[in-house]
């Protein structure tokens, strides 16, 4: 079948061989969710994941847990799914702002008040949770849980400075480009993704063709909205490990990351907006920039949210040289909870089994890192997604699986991670306003800023 070909290099590189055989065996797959009603003792890794809990009669395991969510949408759709098979298992949901969250847990946790059995880290501070020990590892009992269950580049993310693995992902967050098709076809005669790929292999590439357009279209069409586009693309491709204990490398993990990104700048082909800001996402609708960094659940959030008219003009590409994460949320069990197997039982339904996994792709296309969701759900990945037609009729699941997943690399958690993304999105705004500072000193400040917020690291 058609799909053989391209889901064996997608398997060969995201899934073990023995999953592999299976895949081809069935002749075809696709994109990344769930199935129907199955159960979760027939797949392997979704009942290699589960715990005691989940192994024994679901309806004889009672008892209330506590979750600190801040998307009601999720929560008021999934428990009543979570239920149907747990029905004597209540969940009680506090509403966090992801901004507060953390403090929050530390208040709890040292006022010796109510902490969340189930608790959530998103990316910004997710390395920051794990260092403070809070999270039960879930290699051990009462869960169980098997690794080689999930995308073997997720496992970084999930594991703790031991290596444990203590915690699951909300949903993965594979990243590429949105691009503006008709932009594309002007500017490059091209809207074709696999097309577009052979444009911009690499970064030097990028700045050829980002120049190019900027000269076509007499400046008036740009590569990124600004420099903090870039920055979080090329920070991200770099995994390479940057922090030993206390000691963190800060010339390893971005001086080429800034090198490349001021050859952009200085080439012209970024604009100046900062991220998130109003005029960033308004740009999305006026044709002003070609690419936007995309996780997949960009097509919602951002694309669609900020350009409800443009319905397919939109296409997705991978970035030059390697994927990229963006975003993701970890989602583990306080170490100190008193039902902990109810509380694996609604996150491994949620995030882990088939069940959950097809409701949260369907209704909100969120991606498991279940292996094996992705064998088992062929018709599902290679029928239309609901923001396919926005882009132009583009497979998005079947293009992040085929031609991003495969290159993917995980990165170790670190708490020192979120003071990294403090101190860029405190200063490239500086770089994109003062285009005389160098790579060299705006190193040099990098790391003087860390020092201010991470005295008690060597800063390298």
């Amino acid at each position: 079948m058609n799909n053989t070909k391209h889901l064996s290099k997608w398997a060969s590189g995201a899934i073990s061989v023995s999953l592999l055989a299976s895949l081809l065996g069935a002749c075809g797959n696709g994109n990344n969710n769930n199935e129907s009603q199955a159960s979760q003792a027939s797949s392997p890794a979704s009942s290699a994941s589960a715990s005691t809990a989940t192994a024994t009669d679901p309806t004889q395991l009672s008892a209330t847990i506590k979750v600190w969510d801040w998307d009601e949408a999720f929560t008021k759709g999934m428990i009543p799914e979570f239920n149907k098979k747990y029905p004597n298992i209540k969940v009680e949901v506090t509403v966090v702002n992801p901004n507060d969250y953390l403090q929050k847990l530390q208040s709890g946790i040292a006022s010796g008040s109510d902490v969340a059995d189930v608790i959530l880290g998103e990316e910004a501070y997710r390395g920051k949770l794990f260092d403070l020990d809070v999270l039960d590892n879930l290699e051990a009992a009462p869960y169980n849980f098997d690794r080689s269950s999930v995308l073997d580049y997720t496992v970084p993310y999930i594991s703790n400075s031991k290596g444990q693995i203590v915690a699951v992902d909300q949903a993965i967050t594979p990243a590429g480009f949105a691009y503006r098709r008709d932009l594309a076809k002007e500017y490059w005669g091209t809207d074709d993704p696999a097309e577009l790929e052979k444009l911009i292999p690499t970064w030097d590439d990028f700045i050829t063709k980002g120049t190019e357009l900027k000269d076509k279209s007499g400046g008036k069409v740009l590569m990124f909205p600004g420099l903090g586009d870039a920055f979080l693309v090329l920070k991200g491709q770099n995994t390479t490990p940057y922090v030993n204990g206390t000691e963190v490398d800060v010339t390893t993990k971005l001086s080429k990351s800034i090198e490349m990104l001021f050859k952009m700048r200085d080439a012209g082909i970024l604009g100046k907006n900062e991220l998130w800001t109003p005029a960033w996402s308004s740009s999305m609708a006026k044709g002003e920039f070609m690419f936007y960094p995309m996780a997949p659940w960009g097509p919602k959030w951002h694309i669609s949210a900020n350009d409800p008219e443009g319905s397919g003009r939109w296409g997705l590409v991978k970035a030059p040289e390697v994927g990229f994460t963006r975003g993701g949320t970890a989602v583990g069990i306080y170490k100190d909870s008193k039902v902990k197997e109810a509380a694996w039982a609604f996150v491994n339904f949620a995030y882990q089994s088939e069940e959950g996994s097809l409701f949260n792709f369907k209704n909100f296309g969120n991606m498991t890192s279940n292996k094996a969701f992705y064998e088992k759900q062929k018709a599902l990945f290679e029928a239309p997604g609901p923001f396919d037609e926005f882009f132009g009729g583009q497979n998005l699941s079947m293009y992040y699986l085929e031609n991003v997943i495969p290159e993917m690399k995980g990165q170790a958690q670190s708490k020192y991670d979120s003071v990294v993304d403090a101190v860029s999105n405190s200063l490239y705004p500086l770089w994109t306003k003062d285009q005389s500072i160098t790579v060299e000193a705006a190193l040099e400040k990098f790391k003087s800023e860390m020092k201010n917020k991470a005295s008690e690291a060597t800063i390298k």
